[in-house]
């Protein structure tokens, strides 16, 4: 695994992205960071690649690191979930000579089910969470937001919730502890992560010019331009991911049937599944 996590395999991956996003590999600033991190939330929260890798390689090496994560991108319009997002994002800011550090969080999905980064600039912490597509640093010490979202702190000490707009009211997405985690822990909490309720169906959601969109199975949510739409659709799968995030079609329906066969080995391993799965 520490072969694996060798930084220097991936720098490739972190320059073809600074390339991307047109910014120069110079000392930290908070102007590169907010265009870091603004172009950085163009890569879509998905768990397909995920789903994929997983069928592909049940047993071992089905972490995806920098260069697939770019490489996907440029290919198919994937991005990841919060671990491999997170990961790679690491990768570029700790080249750039930024200080960050792992960061678990808990959400309903389970414990130690969210992963995102604290940020140490100017003598502040920040969360940066690619994950929930933040395209800005939040101020940990700051209750304040320009972007919708919040931090509130909890009874516990050092116990953080995030909040973002949920309708009509704020929704809590999750609770963390502002420490630090370690290399080994991450992988840990990466690796458990393939097993959790996260991966018992098709989810993506992206930010962009026109606002926000989640798609989960057959519900999608838009919201933008004073213009709210939730609902169920009857449509493939496919052809929605393919209409709102540019994703090929058959790389959809490639999930769609891993992720079947990916559940009844969970079954069979005695994971947690959904009833349906018989």
């Amino acid at each position: 695994m520490e072969k694996l996590l060798n930084g220097a395999r991936s720098i490739p991956a972190v320059v073809r992205f600074l390339e991307i996003a047109q910014i120069e590999n110079s000392d930290p600033s908070n102007e590169n960071l907010s265009k870091i991190l603004r172009h950085y939330a163009r890569l879509p929260y998905e768990n397909l690649s995920k789903i994929i890798k997983l069928n592909q390689n049940w047993d071992q090496n089905h972490f995806r690191f920098p260069e697939e994560v770019i490489s996907d991108h440029e290919q198919y319009q994937l991005g990841g979930t919060c671990f491999s997002l997170t990961f790679f994002l690491k990768t570029i800011l700790d080249h750039l000579g930024y200080e960050t550090d792992f960061l678990m969080a808990d959400m309903r999905s389970g414990k130690n089910s969210h992963c995102a980064l604290i940020l140490k600039q100017d003598d502040k912490e920040f969360l940066v969470d690619p994950g929930y597509l933040l395209s800005s640093p939040l101020d940990i010490s700051s209750t304040n937001s320009d972007q919708g979202i919040y931090l509130s702190m909890e009874s516990r000490q050092n116990q953080y919730s995030l909040w973002t707009p949920g309708g009509k009211q704020m929704k809590k997405r999750y609770t963390f502890i502002k420490t630090g985690t370690s290399v080994d822990q991450f992988i840990g909490h990466w690796e458990n992560s393939f097993h959790l309720m996260t991966m018992h169906g098709i989810c993506l959601s992206k930010r962009d010019k026109n606002g926000f969109v989640y798609l989960h199975n057959h519900y999608i949510k838009r919201e933008g331009n004073d213009l709210i739409f939730k609902g169920k659709f009857n449509e493939e799968i496919s052809e929605i991911a393919r209409k709102y995030f540019s994703i090929p079609e058959d790389v959809v329906k490639k999930a769609e049937l891993a992720l079947k066969e990916n559940l009844h080995y969970d079954k069979e391993s005695g994971y947690k599944v959904p009833s349906w799965v018989k």
